[in-house]
């Protein structure tokens, strides 16, 4: 097995096709089925499943595409680190939980591309404890991570601070509103809650705030998806429990009543790579520039949070 067997495995992968990923290459198809069948016959397993639609990569291959990516882009590398030149250039694989990829994804790329035209960021979407699965093994370069919890195995930069709060839609109150503007976690366990599962990362630090209060929390519906846990609240199915920011524009717009905490819940966010391998000059330039833009996006008050210490200081930041 070789870079460019790797390299024609990613295309065939990702494009779901034998035919595109040859157009794509511009090698011929028989020559491009040849190699993959090699690559299977080496490994002993089979990297993908082959049906009339066309190709999709097994759980084998999966495991394959991820090493691939990894050593690709250390490969790129190998010129500008031998030579000690410092222009950042290759791929950077980014996890980002959703709410963070709505904020951060689309200005990270378009500054990237400005300033550092050589580096390709490629972002992964899932919930947090899924990330940081993929940045201990390997499988992203950086990532965006609530709660560091246990960092062995992770260096991790404090960037801010979320508030969490109950909100709900007016018309879904019909008398039982909470009093004030505050409310225990105690209290509001009692109400109909719309919120994540148990595996979910707020889940996981609400049932430890209700444990704390001597409360389990009993939720009226269970959904993994912010967007969703709105659109319920919206309808008037029960109350919900996300973060500030997450429904900020709605509170705004007089289409959610928002209660805080009290005592306050609120949630850290760090921006974490391993520390198992070194971080690449295009990883260590995406980071300084994330950085940057997540603390420029609560200073501008889209991200409706408060900056770390750590994130308040002038000096430009270091991950490893």
């Amino acid at each position: 097995m070789d870079i460019r067997q790797l390299r024609y495995f990613i295309q065939v992968a990702e494009r779901g096709s034998f035919s595109r990923a040859a157009d794509h290459l511009r090698v011929a198809q028989p020559a491009l089925s040849k190699h993959i069948q090699e690559m299977e016959n080496e490994l002993g397993v089979r990297l993908l499943d082959r049906t009339a639609r066309g190709v999709s990569a097994t759980e084998a291959g999966e495991r394959l595409l991820a090493h691939a990516h990894r050593i690709l882009a250390e490969f790129a590398e190998i010129p500008d680190s031998v030579r000690g030149e410092a222009t950042p250039r290759g791929e950077v694989r980014l996890g980002l939980p959703g709410t963070v990829s709505e904020l951060l994804a689309t200005p990270l790329i378009e500054a990237a591309r400005a300033r550092y035209p050589q580096v390709r960021i490629r972002v992964v979407e899932a919930m947090s404890g899924y990330i940081r699965e993929w940045l201990t093994r390997g499988d992203i370069d950086l990532a965006v991570v609530y709660a560091a919890g246990d960092p062995r195995g992770l260096a991790v930069g404090h960037v801010l601070s979320e508030e969490i709060c109950l909100f709900a839609a007016p018309k879904a109150l019909a008398g039982a509103a909470p009093q004030g503007r505050e409310i225990a976690i105690a209290a509001a366990a009692a109400l109909p809650l719309i919120l994540p599962g148990p595996r979910h990362g707020l889940r996981e630090l609400l049932d430890d705030r209700a444990g704390a209060a001597g409360v389990a929390l009993d939720p009226a519906i269970e959904i993994d998806s912010y967007s969703q846990i709105k659109s319920l609240a919206q309808r008037g199915l029960g109350f919900g429990v996300l973060p500030r920011m997450a429904v900020e524009h709605e509170r705004r717009a007089r289409a959610f009543r928002l209660w805080r905490f009290d005592p306050q819940i609120t949630r850290d966010v760090y921006l974490a790579c391993s520390t198992d391998r070194s971080l690449r000059n295009a990883s260590r330039a995406v980071a300084r520039l994330a950085w940057d833009i997540l603390r420029g996006l609560v200073r501008e008050g889209a991200w409706t949070a408060e900056l770390s210490p750590e994130a308040r200081r002038a000096a430009p930041f270091e991950m490893l």
